[in-house]
């Protein structure tokens, strides 16, 4: 169980291929300012923008169907390169404290997940990207094109200890990889990283909302309605904390009434429990500590069911010896790009999920296809190491 209170450190394009693209922009239509990771969904496949708003789209695709969690959706015949997308609401501060029961929707999402959720063997093809940060700056970065199968499109608690079983990762063309050596002035064992392994339970929301549940099942959790329109609401909450354990949660959500479906689920927890003993390079123990976590869900509706279509999870916090203290983060995104019925015996070849992305690597060759980097991801690719 402690797997569910600590999201330590867990954690597209499509190929391209000689098809031209044009980038765009999605920017908020009140200040101009880019919206990371808004969703384009284009009939046959779902893109999501970088950390600078932009992302490649086809130039032969037309028909356009773009959103983001906060903002209001719009629908387009004719790809421009810039894309305003309207806010919902101004301010975070105007909302209203509803008796709207979290603890029970939640509940209910558990209860019937295969019902409102594609429950089916299931193949994608997406993107994962790593980043990590050390004291600040940017020290990895692994960008890769992946395919993901999972049996039943949900965390299966009865076969938790063999995941294999219904989720693997095989992993395709390396696109870009670089880590920086860390000189002296960092003597911990590595650049923070996160293993696949790690992955699996925040792939699925059940995983995450039973994780919740159960560390909150004697508290209270307070929520906010910050809009609704058309059974539609967006809702921000806030747990009270689990004394015990040091933990918080705290968050905003898209709920549809009518499907009874969280549609997007962003939670940030907040920790100071979450501590690991490790032995640096030079054989000095040290204490790796992880504060603050924070993951988000987005799905989308095809035929009537929703589908999986970005995820993200970020670590971040400190690790310390007895001369020194040094900040990190880490951050995991898996976009699923493309969705197809899968079988129920899985990848021929995947992954060991023990070990790292990198050492599933066999050659370490970057095949590099064209790929969309924000500037600060682009700039660490250039510069020279």
């Amino acid at each position: 169980m402690k797997n569910l209170l600590f999201l330590i450190l867990i954690f597209s394009v499509s190929k391209i291929t000689a098809q031209s693209f044009r980038t765009v922009s999605v920017l908020d239509s009140a200040d101009s300012k880019p919206i990371a990771n808004a969703k384009i969904l284009t009939g046959n496949s779902v893109l999501y923008t970088n950390e600078d708003g932009k992302v490649l789209i086809p130039e032969q695709i037309k028909n356009l169907e773009i959103s983001a969690p906060w903002y209001g959706m719009k629908k387009i015949s004719s790809v421009s390169s810039q894309i305003y997308l309207k806010p919902l609401f101004k301010e975070i501060k105007e909302v209203v404290v509803t008796n709207v029961d979290l603890k029970k929707i939640f509940s209910n999402i558990i209860d019937n997940y295969s019902t409102v959720y594609y429950s089916n063997p299931s193949l994608y093809t997406g993107t994962v990207k790593q980043k990590s940060f050390v004291d600040g700056k940017i020290a990895h970065l692994l960008v890769a094109d992946v395919n993901v199968w999972s049996k039943f499109n949900f965390y299966n608690f009865k076969e938790s200890k063999d995941p294999n079983s219904f989720f693997n990762i095989g992993l395709n063309d390396i696109k870009y990889y670089k880590t920086i050596k860390l000189d002296g002035s960092y003597p911990f064992a590595s650049v923070p990283n996160l293993l696949p392994k790690d992955f699996i339970g925040t792939f699925y929301m059940n995983y995450q909302i039973a994780g919740m549940l159960n560390t909150v099942k004697d508290l209270k959790i307070k929520t906010s309605l910050l809009y609704e329109n058309a059974g539609i609401q967006k809702l921000s909450f806030e747990s009270e904390k689990n004394d015990k354990f040091e933990i918080k949660f705290s968050g905003l959500l898209t709920y549809n009434k009518n499907d009874k479906a969280i549609v997007n689920l962003n939670v940030v927890i907040d920790q100071n429990y979450a501590q690991s003993e490790k032995v640096s390079k030079t054989g000095e123990p040290y204490t790796s500590n992880t504060t603050k976590a924070e993951v988000f869900f987005d799905f989308y509706k095809k035929n009537n069911q929703y589908l999986p279509s970005l995820i993200t999870v970020m670590g971040e916090g400190y690790s310390e010896s007895k001369t020194m203290k040094v900040p990190f983060k880490a951050y995991q995104e898996i976009k699923l790009e493309k969705f197809s019925e899968g079988n129920k015996r899985g990848l021929k070849k995947k992954i060991d999920l023990s070990k790292s992305f990198i050492e599933n690597i066999p050659d370490k060759d970057i095949n590099e296809t064209k790929t969309l980097l924000s500037a600060q991801e682009q700039n660490f690719i250039d510069a020279k190491s």
